[in-house]
């Protein structure tokens, strides 16, 4: 028999609906998390079957079958969507009434449930009752939410250096190659600075790796205490650090190194730790940089201040030293 005519055990199953209510009561209990039945004649008036109030947590025999009921529990954002798509679907029954929408359960918490219906109309098309159907997607919607918090703790761990808990190397490229496009547009200074621990083999060699890690944590404290609002602070690798100074001058760089420097010195004074520091300073960007230009101006800005840093060291250790920033894109 062709599957688009009426078959013969659909309208067996209609018969037993109506001569049969176990059948009924069985599709509703089996396959449903909750059925309704509203009088769009007098929409105050609405049948609720048990299963969607015990869903919710209540007793259905102290609820009223009154649509006030649900609609005081409904998120009523959600409500406004669900009442927008019944006003279509009465319109034009090709508008699904079908949304997913939340509700307080009686505990507090959140019951997500998929909501659909469908219009029953009198002879002239008039929208006289609703049939719908509710199903608990709570299980989902809380898998869903665990995964991608799960998701987001993958991708903060794979940022984060695991040791100190700062930003790692290829999480600050990606941040400098972002404040460097904000900087040409807004034609701003950006300075870089990297941080490098004097004589940190010795300490390993003489005082073993876990007494470095120690100096390496207490140093990115340090750091994190001194910085402002709006620097952002790396490890780069190994002992080196690396610290991205939005809309600074090469003169407020200097100024903010100092402070990182000195400040270090004071807090570790007691096991001598004292760092050298490299610094360069972008001069203005092309107006309308290509992505290829903030690539290379990147490039060059990690390599100045690598080259400053030498010269940080060459010169004594425990000092500042400032390269100026020579790039073919720069005006």
């Amino acid at each position: 028999m062709n599957g688009t005519k009426n078959h013969y055990l659909k309208s067996e199953l209609y018969q037993l609906f109506s001569s049969e209510p176990a059948v009924f009561e069985f599709l509703q209990d089996g396959s449903l998390d909750g059925l309704w039945y509203w009088d769009l004649d007098n929409p105050e008036h609405e049948w609720m079957n048990p299963k969607f109030w015990t869903l919710l947590g209540f007793d259905p025999n102290q609820k009223k079958h009154l649509a006030s009921e649900w609609q005081e529990i409904i998120n009523q954002d959600d409500l406004k969507r669900a009442l927008a798509n019944f006003e279509k679907h009465c319109k034009d029954p090709s508008h699904p009434y079908d949304q997913i929408v939340r509700y307080r359960h009686k505990n507090g918490s959140t019951v997500w449930v998929r909501c659909r219906g469908v219009a029953i109309r009198d002879e002239s098309g008039k929208p006289i009752r609703m049939l719908g159907a509710h199903n608990d997607l709570t299980a989902l919607k809380q898998a869903e939410a665990a995964l991608i918090q799960k998701n987001k703790e993958l991708e903060k761990l794979a940022w984060l250096d695991p040791l100190t808990s700062l930003y790692n190397r290829r999480a600050f490229l990606d941040m400098l190659k972002t404040e460097s496009f904000k900087s040409a547009r807004l034609q701003t200074p950006l300075s870089i600075a990297v941080i490098d621990i004097d004589n940190f083999k010795s300490i390993n060699d003489n005082w073993g790796h876990q007494e470095g890690d120690d100096v390496l944590c207490a140093v990115s404290r340090i750091l994190l205490a001194a910085a402002r609002q709006s620097d952002t602070i790396a490890r780069l690798a190994g002992d080196e650090f690396i610290i991205m100074m939005s809309n600074t001058h090469a003169a407020e760089s200097k100024t903010a190194a100092e402070r990182y420097r000195a400040t270090i010195e004071s807090a570790l004074e007691q096991t001598g730790t004292t760092v050298s520091i490299g610094l360069t300073t972008t001069g203005p960007f092309p107006a309308k940089p290509t992505e290829q230009d903030i690539h290379e101006m990147s490039r060059v800005l990690v390599a100045t201040v690598d080259k400053a840093l030498y010269l940080a060291k060459d010169h004594g250790k425990n000092q500042i030293h400032h390269c100026e920033l020579t790039s073919a894109i720069i005006k």
